[in-house]
This record gives C-alpha cells, structure tokens and sequence, in this order.
C-alpha cells in the first residue's frame, strides 16, 4: 500500500510539472528578440458572440485571441523571436480593445479568452524557447471603472486634472493622461495592491516580465519600491519601462529607477530621420553620442513602429518599403533589444492610432519577401552584433562595424535615392559579401571604392 501511495503520489508531481508554468531562469537580455502583439488585432482563433466585436470599427473589439496567439507561436519562432509582448489581457471597460482601460486586475477580459488560456500561451511559448511579457499599468483604471463609484476607494485616485505642462513632472505624474482616472501610488493601499496583483499574475501564469505602460505619469519612488518587491520574488524577471521621451538623461533616470530596459526614444527619433526622403545621418550619429548616457546601453529596446507611432513605412509613402527596410536593418544590427510590431515584417501599413492597429494580414505572410529578410537579419545579428562602432559617414550614407566573438562585418547603407559611389579605407585583408560568400571585387589593398545602387545595403565580412 506504501509503494502504491508513493507512485501515486510521484505520479501526481510529474503531471502538475508538465502543467506548471514558471518564469525563465534567464530574464530578458540584449540577446533577445521580441515581437510586440496587440492581442485584439493578431489572430482570431475562438469567434464569440460578444455584442461589441465589430471588424469592420477601427475602435471597437475585432476579435483576436489568446489561443490565437498559441496557434501562431511557430510562425512568430520562425521569424527568430525569443520573446512575445502582448498588450494588457486584464478585464476593460467598454472599447477597450487594445487592453488600456482596465476594470477588474485580476480577471482576463472575455473577448481574449480566460486564464487557464493564457496560461497555456505562457507554457506553449515556453517549449519554444520564447518568453512572454505582459503589458501591466499601474498609472490609471479605465473610464467608469468599478473603484471610482466604490467608497473604500475613494482615496485612490489623483484630484481630477488636465496634463498642462508635459516639461513638469508634477503635473505629468498627477494629471489624468487623456482623461483616464489617474491612481495616487503614495496610497499605500494602492501601492500594496498592484505589488501583490503584478505578483499574482507571476505566480499563477509563470511570464517572464512585464512592459510597464505610462512610466512617466508614475512617481520614480513608486517605481523602485514595485520593481524592488518583485525582485525580491524574482530576481530574473525583467521590467521594460515606456519612456516616452527622446532625452537620454530622462531615460537613463526612469531606468535607474528599476527598469531593466526602456524604449529608445531617442534613437527612434535618429533613425527616422536618416531612413527617409530626405536623408539625414548626422542626426542618426548625434544620436549614438548620446548613447553614453546609458549605464547598460545595449539593454535598451529599440523600434521603428508601435500601437502608439505610425508604421514606418506608411511615414514615408514614396520608397517606403525601401526606407522601412533601411531602418530595419539597422534595428537588427545596433545592440539594442529589437522590438518587432506585429504586420512590419509583412509591410503593413497604417498612421496614427488606430490606423496602425490594423487586423494582421496572414496572407501576406506567405508571399512578403520582407519575412526572410527578417531571417537573414536574425542570423547576422546571432552571429556579429555585439559591439559598434561608426567608420564613415555622409548625410545620405552610413558604414559602421559590428563585432560578436571575433567575427567582424561591415554594414553598409546608402540611403539616398540615388546610386552614390562610396569609398573608404580598412584593414581587413579580404571583404565578403555576405549574402554571396563572395569576395568583393571593389576592395584591394585595404581600399574600398564602389557604386551602390539606390537605397542598397551591403553586408560585408571582414577577413
């Protein structure tokens, strides 16, 4: 009877193991990769019956999925992702389809499905070598939220007030960001809530991190005691803060306050201005400069497009694939963390919200030449990006070097409209094309000296 009683009982571990979800044992790093999904918009795994699903509004719910996404985890594995961002499941308000304007904390909103689903996302991803980070907000309920009517809760919330100043961080971290009811983390009741709730969306689905929403209308106090707490739980687990500004002083302040990365404001704004009609490289090499800021600069995640900006190559129509691609390649060869939104990697397009927050076109998926380019992006970047560092520069073309573990490639970027012959001196001893794994013909005696075409890039191992 003991021994039946044992095996029973290992039985019963070994099947809650293969159910349990725990969070990696290594956080997010420069190493990886994420893909940013807007849950709503992604795929449409589970068509309901809810009165407000509309695919035909911009602004109401359209149907996308948890299970979804668990169906499309290969195809996002296939790209090179090591980690997904999703926006807020938790329970919204009314036309809260991208997740912001949250009603209940701890329940997941019934047009993405429930927990026992997402908890199988985190799992399946998991098998994949792909780790999940939950949008998570601290800084405001959603309009007509439960706890605006509630009494015991009363002391909640900021005095209601317009954001007049966006240079004062008192009335940036007191005012009500676009009217949304605006919650006084110096409550200690407040406070305590969303430490416990971040730790119970951790325990129960086992995810890796959290992309914290609104850092800036937060105080930097609250922020260090949140990440302090969760930390202390689980060291590993990472913490993307969005820092929607393009100073680096102001970033690199937010990132000492817990985060573990923030978005690169500043050197999105680089980058869209050198990959576009009008090129402009000085302000993309102004931008590296600033880059000194940072303590851990490669920690940092950086993008060309989000829910929040326009797609970038709806920014710039004429030539916009050709400018997209160009800004891409440089995402993917600065070290950085690259941040992939869902629909760039097939071009989509779109301009201000909610025109960038188009449903996902799977067909495209299948003919896009862009998805294998993203590949091939995926593989240098595994294989040279490390260190960086600018060799020559004009206002319409770029040469840097990146260097991973002793193996060297030059980049190359025209990004006029216009073929341009570039030239410049190295000491390599032999330059290979790397998408030929040829030699290059215009490079002898530590000269180079070449045409390249309009908007071409050049990827070149240095032997």
């Amino acid at each position: 009877m003991k021994r039946i009683t044992i095996a029973l009982i290992s039985i019963l571990i070994l099947l809650s193991g293969c159910t349990q979800t725990t969070p990696a044992e290594k956080g997010i790093t420069e190493d990886d990769r994420i893909y940013f999904i807007l849950v709503d918009r992604f795929m449409d795994a589970s068509p309901n019956s809810l009165s407000d699903v509309n695919p035909h509004d911009p602004k109401a719910f359209q149907g996308g999925d948890l299970e979804g996404i668990v169906q499309r985890l290969d195809y996002i594995k296939s790209l090179g992702m090591t980690a997904i961002w999703i926006t807020p499941i938790m329970q919204n308000g009314p036309g809260g389809y991208h997740g912001y304007w949250i009603h209940d904390f701890y329940a997941v909103d019934p047009h993405f499905g429930d927990l026992e689903t997402f908890k199988r996302l985190v799992t399946e991803a998991h098998k994949r070598d792909i780790k999940v980070i939950l949008d998570y907000i601290v800084n405001h309920t959603g309009y007509d939220a439960p706890w605006l009517t509630d009494s015991e809760k009363k002391d909640w919330f900021n005095p209601n007030r317009t954001i007049e100043n966006w240079r004062d961080p008192e009335d940036v971290e007191l005012g009500w960001l676009a009217g949304l009811p605006d919650l006084d983390q110096t409550n200690p009741e407040v406070a305590q809530y969303f430490i416990d709730n971040a730790l119970w969306w951790i325990d129960e689905t086992g995810i890796d991190g959290f992309r914290l929403d609104t850092v800036r209308h937060v105080p930097k106090s609250y922020w260090v005691q949140f990440t302090n707490a969760i930390k202390a739980e689980y060291p590993d687990f990472f913490f993307l803060g969005e820092v929607w500004d393009e100073n680096t002083r102001n970033l690199e302040a937010y990132r000492r306050s817990g985060m573990d990365s923030v978005t690169n404001y500043s050197l999105y704004a680089g980058l869209q201005n050198a990959f576009n009609p009008l090129p402009n490289m000085f302000s993309l090499v102004n931008a590296f400069s600033k880059e000194e800021t940072f303590e851990s600069a490669a920690s940092n995640a950086l993008f060309i497009d989000n829910h929040d900006n326009p797609r970038y190559v709806s920014l710039f129509p004429k030539n916009g694939e050709a400018h997209m691609k160009q800004a891409l390649t440089f995402m993917y060869t600065y070290p950085n963390i690259p941040v992939l939104y869902y629909g760039t990697e097939i071009a989509m397009t779109g301009g201000a919200d909610p025109d960038n927050r188009k449903f996902m076109d799977w067909e495209a998926t299948e003919s896009h030449e862009f998805p294998d380019y993203i590949r091939l992006l995926t593989e240098i970047r595994k294989t040279y990006v490390d260190t960086f560092s600018v060799i020559d520069f004009e206002k319409d073309h770029i040469l840097y070097e990146i260097q991973k573990e002793g193996q060297r490639m030059l980049v190359l970027i025209n990004a006029s409209s216009k073929p341009k012959t570039i030239s410049f001196d190295h000491e390599a001893s032999r330059l290979l094309n790397y998408t030929s794994k040829v030699s290059h013909p215009d490079f002898s005696d530590g000269h180079f000296e070449s045409q390249l075409e309009a908007f071409e890039i050049l990827f070149l191992v240095v032997e």
